[in-house]
């Protein structure tokens, strides 16, 4: 027990260590050699190799070759990109999908990815009395919500075995489902996961091509008609390139 508390301390410690060296090189306007960072962070130079060592593997650092000093490397790019994404999307999309909801009178959101679920950023509720409606800040997990489908089309067969409890069983109905999104650019969730629900997902993309959020239009099930279920798609996905190209895509 005593062995693994020091371990967990041990582990606390670099962890804090390691945040220190990142807030130093955050700071620096250069770049900062291990007898600098030691003398900021009042750690000792073999603490301080050891740590940027382990930071380096992770691509949080990097050394310059020619001074061998550090600076913050592109993995925290990679590790702030979700972030910086659900903090970008209502100012890229919120006023197209205020327009999508005007000139349709239904409910559209847009949703980020966390990289497990989405998470609704902006929202416009139908003017309707009968509406779907889905709060800033509402968690969707579902694997047959049409935003999370369109997430999981993205993901290799391990992230949908993890993400989607029924994928193993269904491997093949779900691959062919997924191949389908990515081949037209929505996913459709007609009473899939509520009997009242009909809603349209399209893929939003960052300045890499990753998917990172989506354009959610969201209706009640009985008011879809024929003519609906065709505008619909076309409407999410136009609106989710527009955003797209608005971040770089």
């Amino acid at each position: 027990m005593e062995e693994a508390s020091a371990n967990k301390r041990g582990s606390i410690s670099a962890l804090a260590n390691g945040l220190n060296i990142l807030e130093v090189l955050s700071a620096a306007r250069g770049l900062r050699g291990v007898t600098e960072i030691a003398a900021q962070t009042q750690l000792h130079k073999s603490t301080v190799s050891r740590v940027l060592s382990t930071l380096e593997e992770y691509q949080l650092v990097e050394q310059d070759g020619a001074s061998r000093k550090f600076r913050l490397g592109v993995g925290l790019v990679a590790l702030a990109g979700p972030l910086l994404a659900r903090m970008d999307l209502p100012r890229a999309g919120g006023d197209l999908i205020q327009a999508v909801s005007e000139a349709t009178n239904e409910s559209c959101a847009l949703v980020a990815w966390t990289g497990r679920e989405g998470i609704v950023v902006d929202h416009v509720d139908s003017p309707r009395l009968v509406k779907h409606i889905t709060p800033i800040g509402t968690r969707i997990a579902r694997p047959r919500s049409a935003s999370v489908q369109v997430f999981l089309a993205e993901v290799d067969q391990a992230q949908r075995t993890q993400l989607n409890p029924d994928y193993e069983q269904f491997a093949d109905e779900f691959d062919a489902t997924y191949a389908e999104i990515i081949k037209r650019g929505y996913a459709i969730n007609d009473g899939d996961t509520d009997p009242e629900e009909w809603s349209v997902a399209s893929p939003i993309r960052d300045f890499r091509g990753d998917c990172v959020g989506a354009v959610l239009i969201s209706v009640p099930r009985f008011r879809v008609t024929p003519a609906m279920a065709q505008d619909l798609p076309k409407r999410a996905v136009a609106t989710a390139e527009q955003i797209s190209r608005r971040l770089g895509s």
